[in-house]
């Protein structure tokens, strides 16, 4: 793995999108969002892909401090063999579909959970 990413980098596109998440209130820091993006863009089954044109935004201890992170996308996705480039691209597909809901009106705990 040691051709896999060092930093978690987000898209400029992506980046506006992220504030937005966390200007709603429903997380605490861009962190938060990000990670929250990368298990939403997993739960609608997105394809393991990579993302282009990110800009450097967190290091990878930052984002998994303890290595479970790295442990699930392995579990997840066998055939990944860099599991942050993995999570990166998770992170900006997470968060692109989460503010295209918050566009449309949708409030996020609904979107998730289907309830208010």
């Amino acid at each position: 793995m040691a051709s896999d990413k060092k930093t978690i980098g987000i898209s400029k596109a992506n980046a506006g999108a992220l504030n937005t998440l966390v200007a709603a209130g429903r997380f605490g820091s861009e962190l938060d969002a990000a990670r929250f993006a990368m298990a939403y863009a997993i739960k609608l089954g997105l394809p393991a892909g990579t993302s282009d044109g990110t800009e450097t935004k967190w290091n990878v201890g930052s984002v998994d401090p303890d290595g479970s992170l790295r442990s699930l996308l392995e579990a997840l996705f066998p055939a990944c063999l860099e599991p942050y480039r993995l999570a990166e691209h998770l992170i900006n597909e997470g968060v692109r579909h989460l503010v295209k809901k918050l566009n449309e009106g949708e409030d996020l705990y609904e979107t998730i959970f289907g309830q208010a």
